[in-house]
């Protein structure tokens, strides 16, 4: 029972919830179709000197956010990482095909939890 998540002893791990694991994996997969998208966007608008080169420069914008995103989620930074998500939760609906921002807000939700499950360690299953 030394792995338990409630015991005191600091020189056993720390066993995260599967929330945050739910949460790197939508911001991950966020973060993998922000760069596709942006690069195809940006190579097209470079090719036919349109508007859709703002949009893809955007959407890289929005590839390093998620890793940021996700650095801010591994250090316990909840409410920082919540925040940042809504902002561009919202800047990847608008410019990210949709899908980038569906991802997105299934993170946001999850935060919630995230942060119910660090308060509340006794619930917490290995």
């Amino acid at each position: 029972m030394a792995n338990q998540p409630g015991n005191p002893d600091m020189n056993q791990p720390f066993f995260d919830p599967p929330e945050k694991n739910t949460i790197r994996d939508m911001l991950t997969i966020s973060w993998i179709l922000s760069l596709i998208f942006g690069i195809i966007l940006l190579l097209t608008g470079l090719i036919s000197l349109g508007i859709t080169a703002i949009v893809g420069v955007v959407d890289i914008v929005v590839f390093y956010e998620c890793r940021e995103i996700i650095k801010l989620t591994d250090q316990r930074q909840l409410s920082a990482a919540k925040e940042k998500t809504l902002i561009w939760m919202i800047v990847g609906l608008i410019f990210g095909f949709i899908i980038v921002g569906i991802f997105m807000i299934i993170a946001y939700v999850k935060f919630d939890d995230l942060m119910r499950a660090y308060q509340n360690p006794s619930r917490q299953q290995v």
